[in-house]
């Protein structure tokens, strides 16, 4: 289901505010030219075509909380370490309510098969909204601390070559 194919009024107030940031972002990236034969004009669009609301979900007692500003890495290796219990590897935005305000961030996390999250960096908040994409290959998730969608090296193959 594409960005513009989500029905605001089923999406709770913080996925609203997300889902808004996101069609906002890919609107402004519109005015970028991109090569002609890349599948995606910016990570917003990427997002647009595969990109799916996932469930926060308190983190399981036997996953650590790791340190914050490293979700990326985190989330890679937390994934490897229970992917025999099914993690994976997912990456995108995510935002919370504080002080009033929602805040949009890109951010990696975990993702159970059934879509929730298991999130190795930041506390369980129930109204945190999390829209990305699972990457299933874990030759393709970032050990080394960068995000896939915020790293010009990783970012760009995806955007021309697609998932």
């Amino acid at each position: 289901m594409t960005l513009e194919q989500l029905r605001d009024t089923s999406l709770t107030p913080v996925q609203q505010t997300l889902l808004s940031y996101l069609r906002s972002c890919a609107a402004v990236a519109e005015l970028n030219a991109r090569p002609p034969e890349w599948v995606f004009g910016s990570v917003y669009h990427l997002l647009e075509a595969h990109g799916v609301f996932f469930t926060a979900a308190p983190r399981p007692v036997e996953v650590p909380k790791l340190p914050d500003r490293w979700c990326y890495g985190n989330a890679a290796a937390t994934a490897s370490t229970y992917a025999g219990e099914g993690l994976l590897y997912a990456e995108g935005f995510a935002a919370v309510a504080a002080s009033g305000q929602v805040v949009p961030l890109p951010h990696g996390w975990c993702v159970t098969g059934d879509g929730l999250v298991v999130d190795p960096t930041w506390d369980f908040r129930p109204d945190t909204a999390y829209f990305g994409i699972v990457l299933r290959d874990p030759a393709t998730w970032p050990h080394d601390g960068g995000g896939l969608l915020t790293e010009p090296d990783r970012m760009f193959a995806l955007l021309r070559d697609g998932l």
